[in-house]
C-alpha cells in the first residue's frame, strides 16, 4: 500500500495507518534529524517530528508527495529546535567501510579522519546551507523536492547548494591536498 492510501486511511480515523507510516519512514526521519541537529538528540527530535506530523496529517491534501511533506515537517521541527537551543552543530552518521577496507588499518584511519573533517565542515556551514547539502547529497532529494521541503524557489536552492559546495571545497581543500 502506498503512502497516500495510508494517509487517507488515517484521515478516515484508522490510527494503525499512521503506525505503518512511522515504521516506513522512521529511519529516514531519524537520519535527517541526526544530520541537521545531532545524533545524540535525534531520537527525541524524530519523536517530535512524528508528533507534529500526526497533528498536521489531517490537513495534508496530497499536493506534494508524502515523503516531501514529511521532510518539510522534519526540517521545520529541526530548524525550530536548533533556534530554540541556539545550537549550530550537526553530525553525520558514521558509515562502515566495506569488508575489504575494514581490514586495512591505514585506509580505515584515513577514512575516519576524512569523515571527521567532512562532519566538521558541514557542521560549520550556516543552517540553511547545511540543510540543502544534507537533503541533496545525503538524502538524494531533487532540487524541486528540496524547494518544496524548505519552502523557497528552486533558484534559491541552487544558490544555497552552490554556496555550500564552494564553502565545503574551501574548508576541505587543505586537507585533501595534504593527503
Amino acid at each position: 500500500m502506498d503512502d497516500l492510501a495510508l494517509v487517507r486511511r488515517f484521515q478516515r480515523g484508522e490510527e494503525a495507518a499512521f503506525d505503518i507510516l512511522v515504521d516506513r519512514h522512521r529511519r529516514r526521519v531519524y537520519s535527517l534529524a541526526a544530520r541537521l541537529a545531532s545524533p545524540s538528540e535525534a531520537d527525541d527530535l524524530a519523536q517530535e517530528i512524528f508528533i507534529a506530523a500526526y497533528k498536521a496529517l489531517p490537513r495534508y491534501r496530497g499536493e506534494a508527495a508524502f515523503t516531501t511533506w514529511l521532510y518539510r515537517v522534519a526540517v521545520y521541527c529541526c530548524s525550530h529546535y536548533i533556534r530554540r537551543r541556539r545550537m549550530d552543530v550537526a553530525e553525520l552518521n558514521d558509515e562502515l567501510p566495506d569488508d575489504a577496507e575494514r581490514h586495512d588499518p591505514e585506509h580505515s584511519a584515513l577514512a575516519g579522519e576524512l569523515q571527521a573533517r567532512v562532519r566538521e565542515a558541514i557542521s560549520a556551514l550556516p543552517y540553511k546551507a547545511r540543510e540543502v547539502i544534507v537533503l541533496r547529497d545525503l538524502h538524494g532529494l531533487s532540487y524541486e523536492e528540496i524547494a518544496q521541503v524548505v519552502g523557497c524557489p528552486i533558484g534559491t536552492v541552487r544558490s544555497r547548494l552552490h554556496y555550500a559546495t564552494h564553502r565545503l571545497e574551501q574548508m576541505l581543500r587543505t586537507y585533501v591536498e595534504s593527503v
